[in-house]
């Protein structure tokens, strides 16, 4: 090598080893990002901690802090590899374009932004970014051996792999599976060296591997909670293994900038007291990092299982053609909640019918300074027009429309909304439409209404209420009962094509509120407890602590569709023929001379009256 070749990479080397000691400034001046004190300190303290964790609330920024902290690992130390985990896969793919987007310098509120690290990605003819989008794993490469992945796919099929750096994002709302899977990936001590003939004990000591669990609050029966509490107390004790980080909306509010309070906060205190006065136990784990106290043995369907059935997808609002749909509705008048939910029926191959939850309706009076329910001709009025909307355009009435589950109680001021359905009416266009009923439970009034399609199957709460939860905790625990991730609110969805391009879909107004409307069903389900009395009786309610704070409508109107799943499923079953057994290949045509050869010996007349002989 020449001696200018040696002199760069004496300074290249001066300025790693700058880097290593000075992250927080290596981050500022190289990358053009800066960070808030709190960040600063979250950052320093991981540097070299073998297990750290990140409770930090909604928009303390843990993701954006994480983005810069990767990024700094894997540039700083030669042939490192970190992967980016969560519960479900958008999540991570989440995380890793966070840093593309920072190497790109398309993140509006980082104005200082170099494209240091974009020149040093591995970039070839077919990947001019250096960024691949593969759906399994995205994943992008540094010239100095590193690389960073992303884990998109199923978890419990990825093992056996090395990792320096596993970040497990929104960790409070991952399975167990996904640690018991992964946590092995970091287990090699990163010191370890074998063969030749070099004294192993002269090596610099290497910076070690790493686990970084980042979210929000959860419940206390999650892996998360489990570690938050083992990781503080061990950090208290002394053990620098281990750091937990408690960063809450007070801390985000108030967070400085090099000493000085910063006069624009990340968050506002009127988005707080809203999302808790919406929710308060949602709102107190996501700004105030309260972990809501679950898993008691009352508590039938666990956060981690609705999590555990969550896809990204986009909810469906009508019927484009040729898919099949069931409603789910709960009418209320003078108070309580009116909501309908909706769910796709959908037939696999692999394991029968499964069904997507797609939409959710509350039917409100805007107008009303309480937001009690619409006046029941109003509701009436907007479920026809779902139903037309879910039949779908140029269909038969009702064709694609598999039922319409109406609760029959008189809960919340409720009335027999199917009174409502029987006759023929006009729609909006001037069409008209034949009526709806449930011969079963109104065949007093079949004589009188001839023309009414048999498709509403009314459920009396007394009657139901225990048959259709059974259903949901089965359809659940069968995982053929799904529902939409989590809207954070953002106005938009990303989703990765065949092709590995990440597109971003815009959200109308009612995507986001069926997206909002899933989300409160969710909250709702995880707050249902069973309650069981003398005699093996038991009934299913809201936890005692949420009576009369929460409502269960929604929760209800999702039983209701898992009980016609189920349905669904059984008569699937039950109604497949039975193949039977084909004796004929078995008999061969009756001979006046058996045959020797006979399996059974000539003596055998099994079947019939005369000898019959069997072949091997």
């Amino acid at each position: 090598m020449s001696s200018r070749k040696i002199e760069g990479y004496l300074k290249l080397a001066e300025l790693i080893n700058w880097g290593r000691r000075q992250p927080i400034e290596f981050v500022r001046l190289v990358f053009g990002i800066d960070l808030l004190d709190y960040q600063k300190y979250v950052f320093m303290q991981s540097w070299i901690t073998k297990f750290n964790v990140w409770l930090m609330g909604r928009s303390s920024g843990k993701t954006t802090l994480a983005a810069p902290f990767i990024m700094t690992k894997s540039l700083l130390i030669p042939n490192f590899n970190a992967y980016i985990m969560a519960g479900v896969g958008s999540q991570s793919q989440e995380c890793f374009l966070k840093i593309e987007n920072i190497a790109k310098k398309n993140i509006a509120s980082f104005t200082g932004l170099t494209d240091v690290f974009f020149n040093e990605t591995v970039k070839s003819a077919a990947n001019q970014d250096g960024f691949t989008h593969n759906p399994a794993s995205f994943k992008f490469s540094l010239y100095n051996g590193s690389t960073v992945n992303s884990l998109n796919g199923a978890f419990d099929s990825n093992r056996s792999k090395r990792s320096n750096l596993n970040f497990y994002d929104e960790s409070g709302f991952a399975p167990d599976e996904l640690f018991n899977a992964s946590l092995p990936f970091i287990t090699q001590n990163s010191d370890f060296r074998l063969g030749g003939d070099i004294d192993v004990s002269t090596f610099p000591k290497q910076f070690p591997n790493q686990a970084i669990f980042a979210s929000s609050a959860s419940s206390t029966d999650t892996f998360f909670y489990r570690i938050y509490k083992e990781y503080a107390q061990r950090m208290i004790l002394g053990d620098k293994n281990y750091f937990v980080a408690d960063i809450n909306s007070d801390i985000v509010i108030n967070a400085t900038f090099n000493g000085k309070l910063y006069p624009v906060p990340l968050l506002n205190q009127e988005t707080i007291n809203n999302a808790i006065r919406d929710n308060k136990d949602k709102g107190m784990r996501e700004y105030k990092n309260i972990f809501t106290t679950e898993g008691s043995e009352k508590q039938v369907i666990k956060r981690s299982m609705i999590i555990r059935n969550s896809e990204l997808r986009l909810p469906v609002l009508a019927n484009e053609g040729g898919r099949k749909f069931a409603l789910a509705y709960d009418p209320a008048r003078s108070f309580d909640n009116s909501v309908s939910m909706v769910g796709e029926l959908i037939f696999d191959e692999n394991i029968g019918y499964k069904m997507q939850i797609c939409n959710g309706i509350s039917f409100v009076d805007i107008a009303k300074k309480k937001k009690t329910p619409m006046r029941t001709p109003e509701q009436t009025k907007y479920l026809k027009q779902m139903i037309l909307d879910y039949n779908g355009k140029q269909s038969a009435d009702y064709e694609n429309i598999e039922v319409i589950l109406i609760d029959a109680g008189a809960g919340g001021g409720g009335v027999n909304i199917g009174d409502y359905l029987m006759e023929d009416w006009i729609d909006d266009t001037g069409l008209l439409h034949k009526g709806l009923i449930d011969r079963m439970e109104s065949v007093d009034y079949i004589p009188k209404f001839p023309n009414a399609v048999d498709k509403i199957k009314l459920l009396a709460p007394q009657k139901y209420k225990k048959m259709i939860f059974d259903a949901l905790i089965e359809m659940l625990n069968l995982d053929v009962l799904t529902f939409t991730e989590e809207y954070d609110l953002k106005g938009f969805l990303n989703f990765v094509d065949k092709n590995g391009q990440v597109k971003m879909t815009q959200l109308s107004f009612d995507q986001q509120l069926a997206l909002k409307n899933i989300d409160l069903a969710k909250e709702e389900l995880v707050n249902i407890y069973r309650y069981d009395g003398t005699n093996g009786n038991y009934r299913y309610d809201v936890a005692d602590d949420k009576s009369g704070k929460l409502n269960d409508d929604r929760a209800y109107c999702i039983a209701m569709l898992a009980w016609h799943l189920s349905e669904v499923r059984r008569k699937h079953i039950t109604n497949k023929n039975n193949p039977g057994v084909d004796l004929s290949k078995y008999i061969i045509a009756s001979s006046k001379t058996p045959n020797s050869n006979n399996y059974f010996g000539n003596n055998f007349h099994g079947f019939g009256n005369k000898p019959s002989s069997f072949r091997r």
